[in-house]
């Protein structure tokens, strides 16, 4: 590996991490959906406060995320469209969920939130940069 490829490392790093990220939320959500929680009641209420709108675009971010850690993975510069389209899927997601008050309870939104969002922000400043020089083709 030389300085050339630590960019790309870095991100592929990051990307698996938005990747994992979004498969736990996803594991959340089913579980609450096959009663698997601690707290059935507290499942049902979860599964309730959700929309079909903020579902369809959780779940598309979480796809959208495996399509654009492959796309990088093969060097396709194509990841970046993928995964800004990912962003704005999950960011609509989380202002819908802004107003979920059972959410709130189960988890700190505030500190997940800002995880995500700093993390978002890495990729795309990554993918932005090996797009402009020419890593991603």
């Amino acid at each position: 590996m030389n300085n050339r490829d630590t960019p790309f490392y870095v991100l592929i790093g990051l990307l698996s991490v938005q990747v994992a990220y979004g498969l736990y939320w996803a594991v959340y959500d089913v579980s609450a959906r096959l009663g698997l929680w601690d707290s059935p009641e507290l499942a049902i209420a979860f599964v309730q406060s959700l929309t079909l709108l903020q579902e369809v675009f959780f779940f598309s971010h979480v796809v959208m995320n495996c399509v654009a850690l492959a796309l990088t993975l093969a060097g396709r510069h194509w990841a970046l469209p993928v995964f800004v389209v990912s962003f704005v899927f999950d960011r609509a997601d989380w202002v819908i969920m802004g107003g979920n008050n059972v959410f709130s309870i189960l988890v700190d939104v505030d500190t997940w939130a800002l995880f995500s969002f700093t993390l978002q922000g890495a990729i795309i400043a990554l993918l932005v940069y090996l797009r402009f020089e020419g890593r991603l083709r």
